[in-house]
Parts: C-alpha cells; sequence; structure tokens
C-alpha cells in the first residue's frame, strides 16, 4: 500500500514544526566558583558554543551576595568545586526558577544537596564524556525545548537522538501489533518515521532540503522491505503474528534511526548523488525533446485506415 497523499502533507507539516522547534530561543546561565577547576571550566566552555543565533549562553562569577538570573533562563549550571557561599548562591539562583546543577569533581562538594529534583541536581566527574553524557540527559529531562537545545549543543545531540528514535518504536511497536487489517499499517508507521527523520535531521542542524527527499525515499523502501520481512515471519507462527509484527516494526525503526544518525553525524556529502540526478533529468528532456522533434507530421496521417473489429 502507498503512502497517501494527505499523508504526505502531514509529513511536511511536521516539518515546518520541527523547523519552529529547533529556532526556539534557547537560554543558559552559567556561574563560575571561585573553586572551580580548569578541566570543569574547560569541559562545559567547549560543550555549550551555541551553533545558531537563538541561543545565548551567559557566564558570571558565582557569589552569594550578587548572584543575579535573568527571568528568561532555561537552565542553570554551576561550576565549583566547593565553597563556604556555595549553598547560599545556589539557593539564590533556584529561587528565581530555572532547573539549576551543580557541576563539582565530587559529592563532598555539594554535600546539601542529597537527590536530584526537578529544579535541583548535581552532577560529580573527572571524566569528560561521563559528565557531558550525564549533563545532556539531566538537562533534556527538565526542559521541553530538546530540539533546541540539541541543534545548538552537539554534546547533548545523541541523547537527544536517542529519546526520538526509542520513542517512534515504541509508537510502531503498538501499531504493528495492534493493527489488524492488511497494509494499514505502513502508511501510520511510515509517517511516524518520516517524522522521526525530520525531528533527527533538525537535532543535527539539518534543514529541509532536496537532500531529505533522497532520505524519505531511503525510509520508504525500509519501510516496504519491513513490511515484506514481518508478512514472511507471520506466516512462520501465525497465532503470535501480532508479536512477530511488532517486534519487527520496532526493531525496523530503531535501525533505521541508527542508520540516519550515522549520515547526520558523518555529514554526508550528496553533491555527487545531485549531480547524477541533474544528469539523469537532463537526459530524459534530451531524449522527449528528440522524440518530439521527429514525430509524425499531421499531413502524414492515413485517415482512410480503418482497424478491424475483432
Amino acid at each position: 500500500m502507498h503512502l497517501p497523499i494527505n499523508r504526505i502533507g502531514e509529513a511536511l507539516k511536521m516539518g515546518v514544526s520541527t523547523l519552529r522547534d529547533s529556532d526556539e530561543p534557547v537560554r543558559v546561565s552559567v556561574f563560575v566558583d571561585d573553586t572551580a577547576t580548569p578541566f570543569l571550566i574547560d569541559t562545559v566552555r567547549e560543550a555549550f558554543v551555541p551553533q545558531t543565533t537563538s541561543a545565548i549562553v551567559r557566564v558570571s562569577r558565582l557569589s552569594a551576595g550578587s548572584t543575579s538570573v535573568k527571568s528568561d533562563t532555561d537552565i542553570s549550571i554551576v561550576l565549583t568545586c566547593g565553597s563556604a557561599d556555595l549553598q547560599a548562591a545556589v539557593q539564590a539562583i533556584v529561587v528565581a526558577g530555572a532547573p539549576t546543577v551543580v557541576v563539582c569533581e565530587s559529592s563532598v562538594e555539594a554535600p546539601f544537596i542529597q537527590a536530584d529534583t526537578p529544579m535541583l541536581g548535581m552532577i560529580a566527574s573527572t571524566n569528560k564524556t561521563h559528565l557531558l553524557e550525564t549533563l545532556a540527559r539531566w538537562i533534556l529531562d527538565r526542559t521541553e525545548k530538546m530540539t533546541a537545545f540539541a541543534s545548538n549543543f552537539a554534546f547533548m545531540r545523541v541523547a537527544a537522538s536517542n529519546r526520538i528514535i526509542t520513542s517512534c518504536a515504541l509508537t510502531n511497536l503498538a501499531t504493528g501489533a495492534l493493527v489488524f487489517i492488511p497494509g494499514a499499517d505502513y502508511p501510520v508507521m511510515t509517517l511516524a518515521q518520516i517524522g522521526m527523520l525530520l525531528d533527527l535531521a533538525s537535532v543535527f542542524g539539518k534543514p529541509l532540503r532536496i537532500e531529505r527527499a533522497y532520505e524519505v525515499a531511503g525510509v520508504l523502501g525500509s519501510g516496504l522491505i519491513l513490511r515484506a520481512a514481518a508478512r514472511a515471519a507471520t506466516k512462520q507462527v501465525p497465532r503470535m503474528g501480532f508479536v512477530v509484527k511488532g517486534l519487527v516494526a520496532a526493531g525496523g525503526t530503531v535501525a533505521i534511526g541508527r542508520a540516519l544518525m550515522a549520515v547526520y553525524e558523518h555529514d554526508v556529502d550528496y553533491t555527487p548523488v545531485n549531480d547524477l540526478m541533474g544528469k539523469i533529468v537532463s537526459g530524459a528532456r534530451s531524449v522527449v525533446s528528440g522524440v518530439a522533434g521527429t514525430g509524425a507530421d499531421a499531413s502524414d496521417i492515413d485517415t482512410d485506415w480503418n482497424p478491424e473489429v475483432a
């Protein structure tokens, strides 16, 4: 079953919506304590370099008496290795209303934080990779601007992509298992996968261009392959067909998502494909023009010829 035109229209609407999400304003406030080590400062400074003009990172010195947080702040980050005024300063930041995370090298440096809450948390690590991965998940748990954050700060893209892929896989798991009309699940699952594609493209800062059409074609083709695989598998275990369909749909969605992530992470160059498509279109036009130019003239047609009725 092919994808209906109205479904394609829905996909385009999702693309426009996703672009708007990636352009949402992002405001991050970073407060640096005098005790913060070069490791903490350099790690956060390198990670929080905005990729678009929609994001602003404000950096200031941590002070218990003069800490100021602007009202539009989405996330506050405190870099410290422990100090006498740390608790009072952090309390003042939290009162301002933005989720706040204290980043340090050891949990003993912020003993007043006993557990993560929606408004306050702590990340303690001396490993750069672990620190950034944990920080990315912490921020994504506390903001509705996932696409905007991930498109601006590259260290958050893997965590955001995993959430997008997981959500789509679970959706298609349910679709594959619960839709019993033959062929009816394909348009629904494919639309979800196209939405996943657009979300991933926005997370990696890829705009809506002709290259997305190649990727959509790949998703459509992969969907047909998954559909055929699911049909073949359900014939082997007809009583458990709904389970098999759901697992194939979910697993295939994850595979498609991972492939798209690899394409975006490696920034695949589509120039050779565009050149090839240009040559194919140009060649097709030449053939059509040639055929039109050598067509029979109206005066050469034998009007007396009448085919016999069989």
